[in-house]
């Protein structure tokens, strides 16, 4: 195993993002269920249902995934937020708001009434198995105002000018990768980091999932090789800030994109 292994190799990313995706499909008619529960395979082998509160009906022995399904038919507005500390998405200050903090990545359920409290599934990969963990929230979330995509577009066209540079670097401070191992990497990089989505009418979309894609996998790499930036406290730290903006803009134009795709397939008098 080499060094790059470490953090290359492992399961697709984003399973609350593909779920929210092909769950909108299936429920707008434009999919099967099993196109629903096959995407979760590419995750892991393996789903469980964690419900503490006991909010739905996770009954011993019932596949997952099909659970998954029976907690989405009633959704009237799925979502999918991806937070970070320091930018919490529109997120209370809740117990269930720590825990999608953690993961990085929650997907909501507006429930079929205005005034029922929002349900949110925090995917957890862990080797061959995937978690969902299920969360009241004491109230209805509104759901956030989408951003317009072409913005988004626009700004991760100016972030993939920025990494250019930091690609440039990665020979840098120490690093002993080749031209021809961070290109391989990267390429791997990115394809974890895209969003699993079902057939859908937006080009644009696309171009922002894949954009996002890139940006994050450039920063997975140069988070993991840090003296890039500089041999001072104060260039690395720099550095640093300039990687965590970097990601947060990716993530919010990757939620943008996921939720631009599930509001094509959800039908709207649901």
């Amino acid at each position: 195993m080499t060094s790059t292994d470490l953090f290359v190799s492992g399961p697709p990313a984003w399973p609350g993002c593909a779920l929210g995706a092909w769950a909108a499909a299936w429920l707008g008619g434009r999919c099967a269920p099993d196109d629903v529960t096959d995407t979760m395979s590419e995750f892991a082998a393996g789903h469980i249902v964690v419900d503490p509160e006991g909010i739905v009906d996770v009954a011993d022995g019932r596949d997952a995934r099909l659970a998954l399904l029976t907690i989405l038919r009633r959704a009237r507005q799925i979502e999918a937020r991806l937070p970070t500390s320091g930018a919490p998405q529109g997120l209370p200050p809740e117990p269930a708001t720590a825990a999608a903090l953690d993961a990085g990545e929650i997907l909501l359920i507006h429930g079929d009434a205005a005034t029922a409290p929002t349900i949110g599934l925090i995917p957890t990969l862990d080797g061959e198995t995937c978690r969902w963990t299920v969360h009241r929230f004491r109230d209805a979330l509104p759901a956030l105002q989408p951003e317009p995509l072409g913005q988004v577009e626009y700004d991760l066209r100016e972030a993939i000018r920025e990494t250019a540079t930091i690609i440039s670097g990665l020979g840098s401070g120490g690093s002993r990768h080749g031209g021809t191992e961070l290109r391989a990497t990267l390429a791997v990089l990115t394809g974890r980091h895209q969003v699993i989505l079902p057939p859908h009418d937006d080009p644009r979309a696309t171009r922002v999932i894949d954009s996002a894609a890139r940006v994050e996998a450039i920063i997975t790499l140069a988070g993991a090789h840090a003296p890039t930036f500089g041999v001072t406290a104060r260039h690395v730290e720099t550095g640093d800030a300039r990687l965590r903006r970097l990601a947060g803009l990716a993530r919010a134009a990757r939620a943008a994109a996921v939720n631009r795709v599930i509001a094509e397939h959800l039908p709207a008098d649901r």
